[in-house]
């Protein structure tokens, strides 16, 4: 099922700032820079595709497709970021940020090519 590239966005946040008890709202909206407002307007939108689940006012776990899907997200954007550090030596912030943004547009064809050249590049 696909998402937008903002609720992709929001999905991995709560991949990245998750542990056992789950990703807290505030937590979620300080990694993206965003209000909790918004946080929980994305996490209605994610409960409904049965991609995260959430008590009213509790902390947010993904589901087993959300986090197998937030992963596939994550993968994406460090493989991206690691190839214009490495290989391009685009500095950090400029790599992060045009990682965040190519991350929803490549194919999974790109994408496994590009793990296979940094498999080789790097190692």
């Amino acid at each position: 099922m696909a998402i937008s590239p903002s609720l992709e966005d929001y999905l991995e946040a709560i991949y990245i700032v998750s542990d056992e008890s789950g990703a807290r709202t505030t937590d979620i909206a300080a990694h993206l820079g965003v209000s909790k407002a918004s946080v929980n307007q994305a996490a209605g939108l994610l409960a409904e595709r049965e991609l995260i689940r959430q008590e009213r006012y509790g902390p947010i776990y993904l589901t087993a497709s959300g986090e197998e899907k937030a992963r596939s997200i994550f993968h994406r954007h460090q493989l991206i970021k690691s190839f214009l550090t490495k290989v391009l030596k685009v500095d950090e912030a400029t790599a992060e940020q045009d990682a965040c943004n190519m991350e929803h547009v490549i194919s999974k064809i790109t994408v496994k090519k590009l793990a296979k050249f940094m498999e080789k590049k790097v190692n």
